[in-house]
């Protein structure tokens, strides 16, 4: 399994609209392609304009391919485009040990 962490920084007040953009532009593209797990957004508490995206991949060519498409909306990189102003630094991990105590993810509001 391979999982990809994308650390957001947002100009000051924009974080709701990076949120809108990923849930509504950027998740939905990346949910149809082959080897996609799953996808979570993590809001930093103490800072309402930054955030990550962890986002899990059977392996990772799955991952390598989706960004080869080359269209700017499977790219994380469309939301700094959408957003002047908005950084966005990507990492990658192998997973080689991994547990799960959820049946399924959830939406959390």
């Amino acid at each position: 399994m391979y999982a990809q962490k994308t650390i957001i920084q947002a100009p000051i007040g924009t974080g709701a609209e990076v949120r809108r953009l990923i849930a509504q532009k950027y998740l939905p593209v990346m949910r149809t392609r082959p080897g996609f797990m799953a996808a979570y957004l993590l809001e930093q508490t103490d800072d309402p304009d930054q955030c990550e995206l962890v986002q899990f991949w059977d392996k990772h060519a799955s991952v390598e391919n989706f960004h080869k498409t080359g269209l700017l909306e499977a790219s994380i990189q469309g939301i700094a485009a959408d957003i002047p102003g908005c950084s966005v630094q990507r990492q990658g991990y192998m997973i080689r040990v991994a547990i799960s105590g959820m049946s399924e993810a959830a939406s959390v509001s």
